[in-house]
């Protein structure tokens, strides 16, 4: 009897163990997949700007905001915060120049936050190199340079 105990005490502790050992590979396969995102700094986007590079930039911010200002050169898409099928399929109208080329893409939004993230993840789901894409740091809101600015 004693016997018996102990194999089925070691058996609940062998599959105790398997149970854990299985969640804990879920939670770090979880947390390994966290998103890495690029940033633009606003200083790196005006020497590209002025150097004239090959970029493409990608304004998300909302009509009103992209109507009172936005930097030289965006590519007008309306799409903040893309966090919706609606808003993502705004997104839509920048694929064909995107995938013509390999450009670094810079996403403009607001704050520089969620709305660019979900913008990025949004084309990595369209076959878009995540390698490719950066955020600009700071957002709009950050943007120091009155003379890039078209009002």
């Amino acid at each position: 009897m004693k016997k018996k105990l102990t194999l089925l005490l070691v058996l609940c502790l062998i599959i105790s163990t398997m149970l854990m050992g299985c969640r804990k590979s879920k939670d770090t396969s979880k947390e390994g997949e966290e998103k890495q995102y690029q940033y633009y700094t606003a200083e790196q986007l005006k020497t590209a700007i002025e150097n004239k590079d090959d970029i493409y930039l990608i304004d998300i911010q909302p009509k009103e905001d992209y109507d009172a200002h936005h930097i030289v050169g965006t590519v007008p898409t309306y799409a903040y915060p893309a966090d919706t099928d609606d808003l993502r399929s705004k997104i839509d109208v920048t694929l064909d120049e995107i995938n013509k080329t390999d450009k670094p893409i810079i996403v403009v939004c607001p704050g520089g936050g969620g709305g660019a993230k979900n913008t990025i993840d949004y084309l990595t789901t369209k076959s878009v190199d995540a390698k490719r894409m950066f955020i600009l740091e700071k957002g709009q809101k950050g943007w120091p340079y009155d003379e890039l600015l078209e009002k």
